[in-house]
């Protein structure tokens, strides 16, 4: 069926897609675009299933998304390229509207037509992200990346049973970090029909480093933040490794870890331990520390003063924070207590 018949047959109701069996619109605008611009550009797009009913009209089963986007542009809702329909071109206009769509018409018992209603909406298995990916930049440096995920020992170790390339897009996040490249198929792209092993090379040291100082993967991207920060110190956390695993699992398993950056934490226990330096027990200040500590400041109407930038805030927006850090050896009492306020607790750091 053409598109101009489909919309025609829409406008004057013979085709309906508001029936029970159908969701509610979810495409956003950009994805009504992406529609638009399949047909322009000559993409299929997939069937669109229709069920023709007692009275002869057509209900749609699948493709309700696909066929609000073309109503919409057609319908002067919706720009494509920056122009309404009836700004844009009459030959494109032709164009889309003589585009034949594949249409599958059904018909039988109410019962047959839930039956494939639901086997259209189960049985298809939508693309990973790195199918998508693959499927796009198919090359010599995606091979090569798919090997080394499935044959490097510490890789293998490090990123845990691989499934429809869950770890090859791990890997290629963790080479854009590296990198400083902001989008992942940019960069594969680019780098399509070049060989892997560059940064195979590269990628491997920081791996190599998670997997000989740390037993457990669950943080893996907070772990691989910090080989990116800490690679020349692998050695002096090598000679710590049981001390940094068994406080980073008890850290993960208290009520701090629900509280607290895990990144800022996790690197605060370890350089603690290899700069061989001794932390109070307690780590957090309380409530009732915080409400100790605001009974000996100035107020001035319900509001307190941040340490830093000096300026006022209610109780609740004033965190409490230590003055020596905690990892440097600081202790988390009164005495070593300053209010702030989220920006500038932020910006301090461990500082």
């Amino acid at each position: 069926m053409k598109i101009g018949e489909l919309y025609e047959k829409i406008r004057d109701g013979v085709i309906i897609s508001d029936i029970e069996l159908q969701r509610e619109i979810i495409y956003n605008r950009e994805k009504q675009t992406l529609v638009v611009d399949s047909i322009m550009n000559g993409v299929p797009l997939p069937a669109f299933y229709l069920w023709k009913n007692e009275e002869g009209k057509l209900e749609v089963l699948d493709g309700k998304q696909r066929i609000e986007a073309i109503k919409k542009f057609i319908e002067n809702d919706l720009q494509y390229q920056d122009n309404l329909w009836k700004e844009t071109e009459f030959s494109l206009q032709k164009k889309m509207l003589e585009t034949e769509l594949s249409v599958i018409v059904c018909s039988g018992s109410k019962e047959l037509k839930r039956e494939i209603f639901n086997r259209i909406n189960t049985l298809g298995v939508p693309l990973s992200p790195y199918e998508v990916l693959n499927g796009l930049y198919h090359g010599e440096y995606l091979r090569g990346l798919t090997s080394y995920v499935n044959q490097d020992r510490a890789a293998g170790k490090v990123l845990g049973t691989n499934s429809r390339g869950k770890n090859q897009m791990r890997v290629l996040k963790f080479l854009c970090q590296l990198k400083g490249e902001k989008d992942i198929r940019d960069y594969v792209e680019a780098q399509q029909n070049t060989a892997f092993v560059t940064d195979q090379r590269l990628v491997t040291k920081y791996i190599k480093f998670i997997k000989d100082i740390f037993d457990d993967y669950g943080q893996l991207d907070i772990y691989f933040t910090l080989s990116m920060k800490y690679l020349d110190d692998a050695a002096i956390w090598k000679e710590h490794k049981s001390e940094i695993n068994v406080k980073i699992k008890r850290y993960l398993k208290s009520n701090d870890c629900k509280v607290t950056d895990k990144r800022k934490e996790i690197e605060d226990i370890i350089q603690a331990i290899v700069n061989g330096i001794s932390v109070d027990d307690k780590r957090l200040f309380t409530i009732d520390d915080k409400r100790e500590l605001l009974t000996k400041r100035e107020c001035r109407e319900g509001k307190y003063q941040c340490k830093i930038c000096q300026k006022w805030f209610y109780p609740e927006e004033l965190q409490m924070d230590h003055i020596a850090p905690w990892s440097k050896g600081g202790r988390t009492v009164l005495s070593n207590a300053e209010l702030l306020c989220g920006p500038c607790n932020k910006k301090k750091g461990n500082h």
